[in-house]
Parts: structure tokens; C-alpha cells; sequence
């Protein structure tokens, strides 16, 4: 069996997963608390709380362009994997969700304009 193959076969997810670091609300019952979404898919995500998580609890994502019931699949001491009950558009979540970096064009237009008058010699 290749490399390929082999990650193929352990990593038995149907779609593709973006990392990404932003917070969210979780509710489980009556409870919500704040945790970190570290990667998503169209399918799930990542979370991690350091309270940890209970495996099987059917829980409600709540982030920016996010809205969604799901439940915890499995979890590793701080960190738990979630099935959404219906698919979404990660890339569009983390643009929601994730503040971008300014554009060098934007940087540089508020660079102050004195620098303008400066004479560069060969």
C-alpha cells in the first residue's frame, strides 16, 4: 500500500478540512460556554475548551455565518470532533469569522506622506 493510500484509508473523512483558529458559542443544554473552533470542514470541526467535552452530547455552534445543531463524535482531553446536521461552506465561515491581513496597498497608504519629499540618491 502507498503513502497515498494509506492516508487515504486512516483519514476517512468526506471533505476536505481548513485550519483555522476563531472563537464560537457552544451550547449543550442550559450551558454555553466559548470554545475554539481549530479546523472546519463542510461536514464538522474542531474544537477545543479546556473544561473538555462529553462524546455523543448534541450540542449548537453558534458563530458568525454559522448557526448550526450538531453533535460531539469524539473527544480528546481539551479537544473533540463535531458532525454539523447539515453541510456548510467552511471557506465561508472563516472568512466571516477570521479577520484578514491588510493589503501591502493598504499599508502602504498609511505610511505618512512626508516620506514622499524624501530625495533618493543613486
Amino acid at each position: 500500500m502507498t503513502g497515498e493510500e494509506m492516508a487515504t484509508f486512516f483519514d476517512r473523512r468526506r471533505h476536505a478540512r481548513f485550519v483555522t483558529a476563531f472563537a464560537a458559542d457552544m451550547q449543550e443544554g442550559e450551558e454555553t460556554r466559548s470554545v475554539i473552533i481549530g479546523d472546519i470542514s463542510a461536514g464538522g470541526c474542531l474544537l477545543e475548551h479546556p473544561a473538555g467535552f462529553s462524546k455523543g452530547a448534541r450540542v449548537h455552534l453558534r458563530a458568525k455565518g454559522l448557526d448550526m445543531p450538531a453533535r460531539i463524535t469524539w473527544v480528546r482531553g481539551d479537544l473533540c470532533g463535531i458532525c454539523f446536521a447539515h453541510v456548510v461552506d467552511p471557506q465561508q465561515v472563516i472568512r466571516d469569522n477570521v479577520v484578514s491581513a491588510p493589503s501591502l496597498r493598504d499599508l502602504l497608504a498609511s505610511v505618512p506622506r512626508a516620506l514622499d519629499a524624501v530625495e533618493v540618491r543613486d
